[in-house]
Parts: structure tokens; C-alpha cells; sequence
């Protein structure tokens, strides 16, 4: 869904996310219209670069998104909600073939090339994944 706001009166919190994701929760052939509201998305990303979001995740943490990708001064960390805290994990849990270390790898290709080595890149992964 790209950024939205999400807002949770119950809690009396919301965000704006910088980007964020309905994997599982994703309705084939349906848009989501008023489900929303509702569904709380699988995968949230966050991008620091002017302001941190460690305010970010106690609220995605409140509102149980399973997981957050973080990128911080070049790095990215994957967040995986365990017994209602973050904790850092070398995988995805929404995308299990990805692991930090190739997030990291695609964004160092992006720092010397254009959008298309990425998309090359992640293409060439992805086959080589499931041949």
C-alpha cells in the first residue's frame, strides 16, 4: 500500500508509516475498501534518515504488525515481533528467502548503479531461489 496512515482509536496511537504491506493478509481478487481499518498490515518498512523511529515501533508494536524492516545509517535490521517485543532477525519471517544481509546487498548495488541493476539483481535472486 505504500505510506498510509494508521490509526487506532482503542490505543489512542497512529502513524504515518513510511511504507507498509499486507502479505498474509492480502485479499486476492478484492480491495481491501473499508477491511483496513481493520487488518493491521504484515510488513512496515521504515527509512531514517532525517528522524528516527524508535517512537515508530512502539506504536507498530502496540498494534502487533508482525514485522519491520528498519534502515539506518546504511544498514537494515529485519524486526520480528516475538511475545509482544521487536527483535532483531538475520531473515524475514514475510519473506523467508530474503535475510538482511541480501536487503543490505541489493541497497549497496543501488548506491553505484541505477533502479534497473536492482530490479536485475532481485530478479536474478529470485530465479536462482526457485529454478
Amino acid at each position: 500500500l505504500g505510506s498510509m496512515t494508521i490509526n487506532r482509536p482503542q490505543l489512542n496511537r497512529g502513524l504515518e508509516s513510511d511504507s507498509c504491506f499486507y502479505i498474509q493478509n492480502a485479499r486476492p481478487g478484492q480491495g481491501l475498501g473499508n477491511a483496513i481499518a481493520d487488518l493491521r498490515p504484515d510488513l512496515a518498512i521504515e527509512v531514517d534518515i532525517a528522524n528516527r523511529s524508535d517512537k515508530k515501533l512502539s506504536i507498530y508494536q502496540a498494534i502487533e504488525v508482525p514485522e519491520v524492516w528498519l534502515y539506518q545509517a546504511n544498514c537494515i535490521q529485519i524486526q520480528l515481533l516475538e511475545n509482544g517485543a521487536y527483535i532483531n532477525s538475520p531473515t524475514s519471517r514475510a519473506f523467508p528467502i530474503l535475510s538482511a544481509e541480501q536487503l543490505s546487498e541489493w541497497l549497496e548495488i543501488r548506491r553505484t548503479g541505477t533502479d534497473l541493476t536492482v530490479v536485475r539483481a532481485v530478479r536474478q535472486f529470485c530465479r536462482a531461489s526457485h529454478p
